[in-house]
Parts: C-alpha cells; structure tokens; sequence
C-alpha cells in the first residue's frame, strides 16, 4: 500500500486513514463475507412476504452482490495502484457507496424485469441501508488488515526464530569444535607428562624435594584434568533446532476459546450493528425521527449490556471450562435477541405475522454477533502466537548472550594456551620436562620439574576462568 505523504496528518489519523484504505479492502474474501452479511440484511425486508417473492428477490440479491463484488474486485485493484496519497480513503469509501448505489439499483431493476415491484423504500431507510453497508465493507477490510498484519508480523517472528536459532546452532557447533581440539591437546599433554614422571620415577633414585615437585604435578594434572572433563561435559550440550511450522495454524478449540476472551471491540461492533438494524426495521412502522431516536436508545442499551458482559463476566468466565464459556456468551446472545425481537414485534404491530418478520430480521445479528466473535477469535489466537513468538525469541536471545560469551571466554584461553606464548603451553611444559628427565644431575631435574609445574600452574589457572 502506497504510504500517505501529507505530513500535516497525525500519526493516529494516518493509521486510521491506512486502515480504511487499505488493499484488503478489495479482496475476494473481504468482499464476498461482506456481500453475504448484506444479502442477508436485504433479504429480511423481503421474509414477510410470500415465498415466491422471496425466492426471486434471494436470485436477485444474489445476481446483484456477485456483479458488485466483480465490479469492485477489478475497479479495487486500479485504485490500489494509483498514487493518491491521502486520497485515497474518500477514493475507495467513495467507490464502495456509488457501487452500493449501483447494486440497489441493479437488484430492483432486476425484479422489474421479473413483473415484481420491490418494496418501496424512503431516502432515510436507503440512506441506512447504504451506511450500513459501507460500515460491513469497510468492517471486515478493517478485519482482515489487522489480521493480515498480525499473520505478517507472526511470519517475521517465525523467521526471526529461526534465523536465531541457526545463529545458536552455529555458535554451539564451533563451541564444541573449539573444545573438542582443545581438550584432546590438552588431555594427551597431560597423558605424556605422567608417563614421562612414571618412566623416570621407575628409572632413577629421587629425593624427598624431587619427589615433592612430582606429587605436586600430579596433584595439579588430577586438577586440571578434572576441570577439562567439566568443560566438557557442561553447557552448551546438544542444541536441536526447534521445529517451526511455515504456515500458521489454528486448532478449533482454540479459535472457541479466543473467543469467549473478553473482547471490548466486540461490544462496539454490537452496538453498531443494533444502532443500523434497529433503524433500519423501524423506519418501516414510524416515522424517521423517531426511527433514529429509538435506534440510538436500543443501540446504547446494547453497548450497557455487553460491555458489562465483557468487563465483569466473561474475565471470570475464564477460569472454566470452554463449554461453560461458550454457553455462557450464547446465552447472553440469545436472550439480548429475544429482547430484540419483542421490540421489533412490538413496534412492527404486536401480531403473529410481525413477530415472524422480527425473528427473521433477528435471525442476522445472531450470526453476526458469532460471527463476530469468531473472526475475534482467530484475531487474538494470531496476537497470542505472535506473543508467543516474541517470548521464544526473547529467550533465544538470552541463550545466544550466553553462548557468545562462552565463546569469547574459552576461545581466550584456547588462544592462549596453543596460540600465544609458546613458552607457556602445555605442550612446552611436556618438551621441558622429558629433556630433563635424561639428565642425571638431580638438582638439574628438581628446577626443570619446578619449570613444568609453574606452566601446568598457569594452565589450571586459566582454565579454572572457563569452569
């Protein structure tokens, strides 16, 4: 989507602005959910009336909502790629009227065609019928940006998990490499010092002071050996790359649950949806001003009583079990429907026939409340994934910390003892100690073994950083 370029918008308007305008507007899901809900919503109007003029009007509503739905997928795709900036939310809300407009016209020049006269319909219910319209396109656009959004966003996560995690078994690999060299130098250094000290124990007649010096190297050998298989057998050990599914998937028992979870958009969608729906049914028994008032009034009785639904009960609702969850909402809906329809059959003329019409009209925003709620569902399973993702990468990141530190703290010492100062390796050490071993003076191979223990000292020591 082209970004707007007015800077005199503020950032919350532009996002706004962004939503409204933006591609999912014009896709064939979007769209064709959209012109379900407002063929459902026309179609009651015409429920009351006999059957036969109820199926033409459903095949006209159909013809109709598939023409609008080509016309705005094609049209929808040219205006996405103008460069209009800001005016682009007025181009396409603009669009979605005049194609409203067209398809209301379209449905009844249809039933003309057939020698049916649709019903008659005042400025003020046309005028509904069109807002409501536009609020169900632009609605479900609005939906699928956010969910659109939040699947893009988990994408990122899910490759950002696995870039890290690569990252992680790669640090891990040269870890274990580093070691593995460095610890078999390291071990066959001091396998070579003690058969070196065996062979001239078991040869020559030592002093109590030579003898002193070799316990101490052995001494110090055990120490260091043991460190070493410590190195060895600690952290990092096998690293597995975790297994991250490419595409994002949903249990339906999930979804169900997402659902029930407290949802203060949902509340806002209700009470739009009775504000248009009350107005719309009403302004067939009174006059307009009274249509609105009423509509308002229901409307914002509807917000009381799922708001407070949504603040005190379904939080508490939580803690049991879905079933439960799940009756819990359904109840409310279809007890806040009945309230529904008793006011519809009430003001449609308190009979049989009124009450029918009012239980098909009251049949729409129970599948649009569950509907609602579902969509809602899968929006929330996507930000819990999502926050799932982050968690694990957040974690990730840690373990990564760790291991870039280990890294640097052992490959100091690996450095050290097989790359820096030859004089202080290991392997010097050994060279030193069996030259001196074919010496006979004793006080020559007294100094030279005090040599070999301050190396293997200074060995133990760096080691003993690691550990």
């Amino acid at each position: 989507m082209t970004e707007l370029t007015t800077a005199q918008i503020n950032p919350q308007s532009q996002r706004l602005l962004q939503n409204i305008a933006a591609a999912y507007e014009f896709n064939l899901p979007t769209l064709s959910l959209a012109a379900v809900v407002f063929s459902l919503g026309k179609l009651t109007v015409y429920a009351a009336g006999d059957r036969d003029f109820f199926v033409y009007s459903a095949c006209a509503v159909v013809i109709s909502q598939l023409l609008l739905v080509a016309s705005l997928l094609i049209l929808g795709r040219f205006v996405s790629r103008l460069q209009i900036g800001v005016l682009r939310a007025t181009v396409v809300v603009a669009m979605i009227l005049l194609l409203n407009i067209a398809g209301t016209i379209l449905f009844e020049a249809i039933l003309r065609s057939w020698n049916l006269e649709p019903i008659s319909q005042t400025m003020f219910q046309r005028a509904i019928s069109l807002a409501f319209a536009t609020f169900i396109y632009l609605g479900f656009g609005w939906v699928f940006q956010v969910l659109g959004g939040n699947l893009n966003q988990v994408g990122l996560a899910k490759r950002l998990l696995a870039d890290l995690s690569r990252k992680q078994l790669e640090i891990t690999r040269e870890i274990r490499d580093a070691r593995t060299f460095s610890i078999r130098e390291i071990s066959l250094e001091i396998q070579s010092t003690l058969g070196t000290l065996d062979n001239y124990a078991a040869s020559s007649s030592l002093n109590q002071s030579v003898k002193n010096e070799i316990d101490e190297l052995q001494t110090n050998l055990q120490e260091i050996d043991f460190r070493v298989n410590q190195i060895a057998s600690g952290f990092p050990g096998p690293v597995r790359m975790p297994k991250i599914n490419s595409k994002l998937r949903y249990s339906f028992s999930g979804i169900i649950s997402s659902s029930t979870k407290p949802n203060s958009s949902l509340t806002r969608l209700i009470s739009v949806v009775s504000f248009f729906g009350f107005c719309s049914w009403l302004s067939y028994y009174m006059n307009e001003l009274h249509a609105a008032f009423w509509g308002i009034t229901l409307s914002a009785l509807s917000y009381c009583i799922f708001f407070c639904y949504e603040k005190y009960l379904a939080p508490r609702l939580l803690r049991q079990v879905l079933i439960i969850r799940i009756f819990a909402f359904e109840l409310v809906v279809v007890s806040y429907l009945f309230f529904w329809l008793l006011i519809l059959g009430y003001f449609a003329g308190d009979d049989f026939g009124a009450y029918t019409a009012a239980l098909a009209y009251a049949a729409i925003p129970f599948i649009f409340f569950n509907g609602g709620a579902v969509l809602g569902g899968v929006v929330i399973s996507s930000l819990d994934q999502r926050e799932e993702l982050t968690i694990q990468a957040s974690l990730l990141r840690q373990d990564l910390a760790k291991l870039e530190q280990i890294r640097s703290d052992e490959d100091k010492v690996w450095k050290s003892l097989f790359a820096g100062d030859i004089a202080l390796s290991p392997t010097t050490a050994s060279v030193i100690l069996r030259d001196s071993t074919m010496a006979t003076d004793n006080q020559q191979v007294l100094s030279a073994i005090r040599n070999v223990n301050s190396l293997w000292n200074s060995v133990l020591k760096k080691i003993s950083n690691t550990t």
